[in-house]
This record gives structure tokens, sequence and C-alpha cells, in this order.
């Protein structure tokens, strides 16, 4: 009996101590979950800025983790809480600026950001990172404005106008909204947006994006035909993981939210050739006018079937005709010059016009050679 007794004691004694130990899991995942955020500070003219003060704060303010940028203008915040969060960047000297950041557990997140110099009244004397973290968040001191760098040399009206779509369309990003005012979905040169997209899309600081739109035109064929408008261009200021800040560089018209952001490439502006002998009987059809528009006009743009691939080139001239009488006869109706040349059809700019040029039109190639022939 002494020996059972003994046994049940034993047990009763593991069984008890067991006990903490399988609860010791339930215990952990109460704990808060964290992650890591890296990234790289620097000025305008991309030289790495060491010293600045980098702070995570929540949605009512508070400051969740700070760290100070290296010699590389690196920097780290390590046991970030999981979450969308604010990322706040000061430094004596530069405007404060802010950035989104969405914090997963168990990752490491990713954010560089560009500061401006700041103007003088917005020097200020830092007495404590803390301290002047926490006077940011007053209602009377808005976020700095977004400054875009420098666009490259280009023809402005071989961004704006109509193309013909590509069968598949480029989109990196997509326009959210803007980053002050949640009110309306045009926008116009300087306005500062929130994109859906970010590093991980490849939307690097710098990076510059045209704002694009599908419609449908009546084309020459008397179908629908597919047609491509360019609203104008932004350029990334601000970017993390999977989202950033732009800001309106300039607008053909205004940029929209239902708009998608495709790669900026640029063309140089050409000079417009002299003039010449219109080909009538190696000319391009015009295929569709610009959204909106069903004629063409001076200064208007409109699409031909003819590319890169059949010789057409940016700054050539056309001459506007239609034919009457079956091919017989050919009625001039105005003149125009190629600004953007794809491999299968290009954009025209009307120069004059003697007559109202719609889809279904001509436009006969102006050859130099055959000038010269000529004496012209």
């Amino acid at each position: 009996m002494r020996t059972a007794a003994a046994i049940l004691a034993v047990l009763a004694v593991l069984l008890t101590g067991s006990i903490p130990a399988a609860r010791q899991p339930a215990q952990r995942a109460d704990l808060p979950l964290t992650g890591t955020v890296r990234g790289t500070v620097s000025d305008n003219s991309d030289g790495v800025l060491p010293g600045v003060t980098v702070a995570a704060t929540a949605a009512d303010g508070s400051i969740l983790s700070t760290a100070t940028t290296d010699g590389s203008g690196v920097y780290i915040l390590r046991g970030v809480p999981a979450g969308t969060l604010t990322l706040v960047f000061q430094l004596e000297g530069f405007a404060d600026e802010t950035a989104p950041i969405m914090v997963r557990a168990g990752e490491e997140s990713h954010a560089s950001q560009r500061l401006r110099v700041a103007a003088l009244s917005e020097t200020v004397v830092v007495h404590g990172a803390a301290d002047v973290l926490r006077s940011r968040f007053a209602p009377s001191a808005p976020p700095a404005p977004l400054v875009a760098r420098p666009l490259p040399a280009h023809d402005r009206a071989a961004v704006c106008g109509p193309a013909k779509a590509d069968p598949v369309p480029e989109s990196v990003a997509s326009i959210k909204g803007r980053r002050h005012q949640a009110q309306g979905d045009l926008f116009l040169a300087g306005d500062e947006l929130v994109l859906n997209g970010g590093l991980e899309e490849g939307l690097l600081v710098g990076r510059n994006l045209v704002a694009r739109r599908r419609y449908h035109a009546r084309a020459a064929s008397g179908v629908d035909a597919l047609g491509e408008h360019t609203a104008g261009v932004v350029q990334i200021v601000t970017a993390t993981d999977h989202s950033s800040l732009a800001v309106v560089v300039y607008t053909c018209d205004a940029i929209r939210t239902s708009d998608f952001l495709a790669s900026f490439r640029p063309q140089p502006a050409a000079d417009p050739e002299p003039p010449g002998i219109p080909a009538y009987n190696d000319a391009a059809r015009i295929l569709f006018t610009d959204d909106g528009e069903t004629l063409g006009a001076a200064e208007r743009m409109m699409v031909i079937d003819r590319g890169a691939g059949k010789g057409i080139r940016p700054g050539q001239r056309f001459t506007l005709f239609r034919r009457t009488n079956g091919a017989v006869k050919h009625v001039a109706a105005g003149d125009a010059i190629a600004v953007s040349v794809k491999s299968d059809s290009a954009t025209i700019r009307i120069e004059r016009v003697t007559d109202a040029v719609t889809a279904g039109d001509w436009a006969a190639p102006q050859s130099i050679t055959s000038a010269a022939a000529f004496g012209r």
C-alpha cells in the first residue's frame, strides 16, 4: 500500500509540473508581432545623409521606434509592430518628410527617402529628437511638399496625344488618390499622389511614369478601334515596399484616378523635315483621332496605320488628302508632321488644314529626294 501511494504521489508531481510547459506556446502567441524596417536617406543630388532621425509612428502620432542613419545614410528600425505605420524623417537644415509603410511580422520592409533642403524659415534647432518628432504632429505643421527632379529633354508632343494601343498594356502602378485631400479624381501639375505600387514593383525614387487611358474610336474601317491617350507625367519621390508618393510634373490634360501608369520613354524633339513631293501612291491611312474628337484640325493629333516598320520617322512631313472617283483624283486637305512613331503606327500633328480631316482620309509621306529632283 505504501508503495502504491508513493507511485501515485510521484505521478501527481510530474503531471502538475507538465501543465505550465504545455501552456507556454499559448502565452507566446499573445506577444505582439513585430518586423524590421531598413532604408537609405539621401538629398536631392542622391548624396547619402548620415545623422537623420527616423521614427516609426502609429496613427495617433505615438512613436513606436526610432533610429539614426549611419555614415552610409542607412537606418534600421527593429521591433516595429506589424501593421500600416508612418515613417518620419528629420535632419536639421532639411524639410521633414513622411512616408506610409506596411510592416509585416517577421519580415524586413524597405523604405528609402529623399530630403530637400529647408527654407530659412523652416530651419529649427533640435534639442531632442523625440520632442521634435512629437511637435511635428500638431495640426498647424503640414508635411513638406514633394519636389520632383527635372525631366530629361524631350518633345512633349511625342508624349501627349493619341496612339495605337498595344495588345497588352504595360501597367506598373495605379493611382490611389491625393496625398492630402480625399476629394476629387482629376489631377493637375503639382498635385501629390499616393500610388498603389512601390519598391517591389520597381518604383524607385526618381522614376518617371506616364498616365494613360484607353478609349474606343471610330476607325477608318468603320469599326471601333482601341486607342490610347497619354494624360501627363508623374515622378516617384518617396517609395516603400508596396506604396509610393509621386508628384504630377506636367499634364497634357487632367490625369484621372482611373488612368494606369506606364514607363516614361521620352523621344528627343525632331526638327520638321523640309517640304517634299507627296507620294500619293504610297500613302498611309488615317485610323482615328484623339479621345473625344471626331475631326482633325490644326494642332490636333491623329493616328496613321504605318510606323517605323514601313520607314516612317519623327519629323517626317505628310500631305493629308482624300480620294474621289476611286483612286483617280486626290483632294488635298492639309499638312501634318509625325511626332511619335511606333513599329506599326505613328502619331501625326496637323500643321495646316484646308478642309476637315476625318478617319479614313489619307496621309501621303513627302519625299525630300523627289522634291530635289523636281528642283524644289
